[in-house]
């Protein structure tokens, strides 16, 4: 039996995938209502999917752009690049706007629809297998394409206010970060059920760390279902918790549920502890992997305690003069550890403002709580500054929020450097009269901030861009603003 010591490229992370497959080949790596695909199984798939990518003219040169929400496909072209050597993306409308990033070949599967720049190829069922085994030859074919220390996925991080900014990760970094999660995935024994989508970061780093320690992956929304088939972690961000299970509480709890990418409200938490025996709140970026945990717990009295609980990473909470900040003061948070990435792609001034003395500052504001709980409480660049008065800009959505008639809202700074103002984006309920509704907002905003003449346009539009975790894309309006924004005589304008 093939093990992962006798492969020629063991930091490969495909090939580390092959040598479990090798040895758990008949254990289920994904399971859905419709089909179940085993080890063997999407091992063979990962061969077909590299042939046919060779086929395509793909090599160690190439960067793939994968448009796709079906799972078993983004798996197997994730493993298949892995065995090529080249990179892979998630192709999106920014990837195409941005140009800082130009794949060479553009993946989507049958189900993905939408307007395209680009040709795209369809991944169908053809290029999937159901091999009853796999040759050695096969996986020969391909030992060591792929360099550890070359870059492999590729990645968007939006941050809120600043400019869109790619990384890349190496497979060694991967590899590094996967090991550092192993604890979670204990061999075999962990069922998962993922609501990150199938090519998000989030949902690749906990698909990785699944699948290299024969565990399973359940994919599928259905609740029942998870049931049925012993799902016993669960990951998610709290707002994608919120929007899926709408306060619904099961007739039994789930055991575990690790949530991440956004702020955990206590109302959030009182939610998960109806539906899950143990919550955890990782505190974490793409560019760190898992920083820190805050293990989350409801008391009888309805109190929401956290306790923190220290991972691998140095973890601090620093002033404006890099000194650690004592209990109870806030400061900006910074993470080192060894799979730190090094920089951004095409972006030093990003590179240099993030990545300072081997600390990497992801741009929160933070303070640690009396149970060594990490706390954050905003973000430097959502703070928005008018002439020495600071407003934190989650403050200001929240206020549009709250006021009756307001089906969501976001604010930016006005980009324009000679109005020093915020300037609001509305999705009004339907049938309402818009003009009380904004007189509604701006008395809402003098009442809570007392800076009425500090408000200035509110536009209409159709949607408010957010990342997958929730927060608002608020470099999206300042670039796209004439794209986004009807005024009231139907123009586009800001």
């Amino acid at each position: 039996m093939t093990k992962l010591q006798d492969l020629k490229s063991p930091l490969g992370i495909a090939q580390q995938f092959a040598a479990v497959a090798l040895e758990f080949p008949r254990m289920p790596a994904i399971v859905s209502e419709a089909a179940e695909i085993s080890y063997l199984q999407l091992l063979g798939s990962t061969i077909s999917f590299a042939k046919r990518l060779c086929a395509l003219g793909v090599d160690q040169t190439s960067t793939i752009a994968l448009n796709t929400g079906d799972t078993p496909t983004a798996l197997s072209t994730m493993f298949a690049s892995s065995l090529l050597g080249c990179k892979l993306i998630t192709a999106s409308e920014l990837l195409s706007r941005q140009q800082i990033v130009k794949p060479t070949h553009f993946l989507k599967s049958p189900e993905a629809t939408g307007k395209s720049a680009v040709d795209f190829i369809e991944v169908d069922e053809t290029w999937f297998s159901d091999a009853a085994y796999v040759h050695q030859d096969d996986l020969d074919a391909f030992d060591g394409h792929l360099s550890p220390d070359d870059a492999w996925l590729i990645l968007h991080t939006s941050g809120t206010t600043g400019k869109p900014k790619y990384m890349a990760l190496t497979s060694r970094i991967v590899s590094d970060r996967t090991k550092a999660i192993a604890k979670d995935f204990p061999t075999a024994r962990v069922t998962c059920a993922l609501l990150f989508n199938c090519t998000s970061r989030p949902f690749f780093a906990r698909a990785i760390g699944a699948l290299l320690n024969a565990c399973a992956i359940i994919d599928s929304r259905s609740p029942t279902f998870w049931g049925k088939m012993g799902v016993n972690v669960f990951f998610c961000s709290p707002s994608q918790y919120g929007e899926f299970f709408k306060g619904e509480v099961f007739d039994g709890k789930f055991p575990k549920i690790e949530v991440s990418g956004g702020r955990l409200t206590d109302e959030v938490a009182r939610s998960l502890a109806m539906n899950f025996e143990t919550t955890v709140d990782i505190y974490g970026a793409s560019e760190t992997n898992k920083s820190y945990a805050n293990f989350v717990k409801v008391m009888s009295d309805g109190q929401v305690k956290r306790i923190g609980h220290k991972l691998d990473s140095d973890i601090e909470i620093v002033g404006e003069d890099g000194s650690p900040c004592p209990l109870g003061i806030s400061g900006v948070v910074r993470v080192r550890n060894t799979y730190l990435i090094d920089g951004y792609i095409s972006a030093p001034e990003a590179t240099a403002a993030n990545f300072r003395d081997g600390w990497f500052y992801p741009g929160d504001i933070a303070v640690w709580g009396p149970n060594a709980e990490l706390n954050v409480i905003g973000r430097t660049d959502e703070i928005l500054s008018f002439g020495g008065v600071k407003l934190d800009a989650n403050l200001i959505d929240n206020i549009f929020k709250a006021t009756i008639g307001v089906k969501d809202g976001a604010c930016i700074m006005n980009p324009r450097s000679d109005r020093r103002e915020v300037t609001g984006f509305i999705i009004f309920e339907p049938d309402v009269d818009k003009l009380t509704v904004e007189a509604n907002i701006r008395e809402n905003y003098q009442k809570h901030t007392g800076l009425p003449c500090f408000l200035g346009r509110i536009h209409t539009v159709n949607k408010i861009p957010r990342t997958e975790e929730g927060r608002p894309l608020r470099n999206v309006f300042e670039s796209l603003i004439t794209d986004l924004v009807v005024d009231s005589s139907g123009k586009a304008g800001a």
